[in-house]
């Protein structure tokens, strides 16, 4: 894992990616830390190999420098996630022709709460987790997307155990909630 130091934590991506594109290695190594794990669930959900999501998310992120070099990327997150997922499209294709582009993958065996999280997209998922309050926000991210135990998780952020639970447990709730009520992806086009 790359140390990261609090000035890069603080940067937007876009900050990352014109730090990047000015050749700071140091803040790939940042946009590596917050989205390598995100990329390859979104290649586990395709590929469902696991060998084959992490070569493809390392190479996606060998290749990231001379990808933002031929495109102006705007809002960088969902840029990531579309180009991961039609490089895992592609890799599906080699193996089987017929693959459309709009072809959706069988879902992974998740719980029911679980499903309602993965139905929303990348965007919808951040802003809901910006709704949460504090506690219930870092223990998420803490938890989920720097995969660190209750144990770890209680230490960063000085609650007990027995209130990481509850927080995560409240925090995966509201989000469910705060999904349920946000506008489908495209909602507003049609309108």
């Amino acid at each position: 894992m790359f140390l990261r130091r609090k000035t890069i934590e603080a940067l937007s991506d876009e900050d990352l990616v014109a730090n990047v594109k000015n050749g700071q290695q140091a803040s790939l190594a940042a946009l590596w830390d917050r989205y390598a794990h995100l990329l390859f669930g979104v290649s586990m959900k395709y590929l469902k190999d696991t060998e084959q999501a992490k070569d493809l998310v390392t190479t996606f992120f060998g290749d990231l420098l001379g990808l933002l070099a031929k495109h102006d990327v705007k809002s960088f997150r969902p840029w990531l996630h579309t180009v991961v997922r039609n490089r895992c499209l592609m890799q599906l294709r080699k193996h089987r022709p017929d693959a459309r582009l709009d072809d959706q993958p069988e879902p992974l065996e998740e719980s029911a709460d679980d499903a309602a999280l993965h139905e929303a997209t990348l965007q919808q998922l951040e802003s809901a987790i910006t709704e949460l309050n504090e506690a219930q926000r870092a223990c998420i991210q803490f938890f989920y997307f720097e995969r660190l135990s209750y144990e770890q998780t209680a230490e960063r952020t000085g609650f007990s155990v027995e209130h990481v639970r509850s927080h995560l447990q409240n925090g995966r709730r509201n989000l469910r909630l705060l999904l349920k009520r946000a506008p489908p992806v495209g909602a507003d086009r049609h309108a």
